[in-house]
């Protein structure tokens, strides 16, 4: 009898220690992880405005845009499936080595549902500090962010090739970039591109060929032309000419027509839509064809004499004389044809990448 009652007692002590055990190992719900903590999209967009429209979820799906010490951290929802995802964004360095969480909620919807430049980590391929300091700076300026510079977004941003999907966002987009004062916003980027070339800041890797710094050197001396281009309206749709470009479905090569300042010549075929939107842009290219050190030197003629072909005699002016073309150092970038579907492949490639 006292065996048995000894052997009960031995089996009634390992049930307790293991319940006990049990419940140690098991979580308390009650108080959620600080590290990584979510927020719901809900949550994070409670301080923004709600953007209606076509293409509703398209718009939120611009990628964020935040300083984490001197890099530039993206974060993206990838499709409009996952708009419900968490939203997390890298905040500023954080000195506080006690701090758990590294991550924080968007609180601003409002500023990050709009495209920016160089929304991509930035290579740390450069020749000297001072470069990447200069496009963190600028980048960070709200007076140079205020222009909303079409000339640097059509080529150096992931976020406005998304925004590009909807008629109404990018309306928005062109809205506040043709309210801003022309003057003003150029004589910013010409004294960006004065000090881009300055060997203290990013002048070595320019001479180097650097395409980050080319294409960030042409965007600004390319500022005035295509805001005077993307800024015209056609008068049978009563929309922007660029937005009609964007969303011509079956003409997509309607766009190009806005990289011609860039030094992307249109001369050959598949043809952009003859209309006067087109005529209008070729004619403001015209004038700017004629500035020393525009690429529109290089670019213009070959595409105003394909166009006359295609579209038919003085559908542009080939009657001008082009400025001299900027100075290159040897294995400098040189534009080239924008196939928007090999972009597309892209963006999506590196976005699915994000999620690996």
């Amino acid at each position: 009898m006292t065996s048995r009652f000894s052997t009960l007692v031995i089996l009634l002590s390992v049930l307790l220690v293991s319940s006990l055990v049990s419940a140690a190992a098991i979580p308390d719900d009650s108080h959620p992880l600080a590290h990584g903590m979510f927020l719901s999209q809900t949550d994070a967009y409670l301080s923004g405005e709600s953007v209606t429209g076509d293409h509703l979820d398209s718009h939120h799906v611009q990628e964020g845009q935040s300083r984490y010490g001197k890099n530039w951290v993206i974060e993206s929802s990838l499709t409009d499936e996952a708009a419900t995802l968490p939203i997390l964004v890298a905040p500023e360095e954080d000195t506080d080595e006690h701090t758990s969480s590294h991550l924080h909620a968007r609180s601003d919807a409002s500023t990050d549902s709009l495209p920016t430049a160089f929304d991509t980590n930035l290579s740390n391929n450069f020749t000297a500090q001072s470069c990447p300091k200069f496009f963190n700076d600028f980048l960070s300026d709200s007076t140079v962010t205020s222009c909303y510079p079409i000339s640097l977004l059509l080529h150096d941003s992931t976020s406005f090739f998304h925004t590009l999907t909807s008629a109404t966002a990018t309306s928005h987009v062109l809205d506040l970039s043709c309210a801003a004062s022309v003057d003003n916003c150029k004589s910013t980027f010409n004294r960006l591109a004065t000090n881009l070339l300055k060997d203290d800041v990013c002048g070595k890797d320019y001479k180097l060929g650097n395409p980050l710094v080319a294409s960030a050197y042409t965007g600004f001396i390319t500022y005035e032309p295509v805001y005077r281009a993307s800024c015209l309206k056609n008068p049978a749709t009563k929309d922007y000419c660029f937005v009609d470009a964007a969303t011509n479905a079956s003409s997509p090569q309607d766009l190009d027509t806005y990289s011609i300042p860039a030094g992307y010549p249109t001369d050959q075929a598949p043809w952009p839509t003859c209309n006067k939107c087109l005529q209008a842009s070729m004619d403001i290219f015209s004038r700017w064809a004629q500035i020393d050190g525009q690429p529109l030197t290089t670019s213009y003629l070959p595409s105003a004499s394909a166009l006359n072909r295609h579209c038919g005699d003085n559908f542009a002016n080939v009657n001008i004389t082009v400025g001299k073309k900027a100075e290159t150092a040897s294995g400098a970038w040189r534009p080239a044809v924008v196939d928007w579907r090999l972009v597309g492949w892209t963006v999506a490639l590196s976005l699915g990448m994000s999620v690996l």
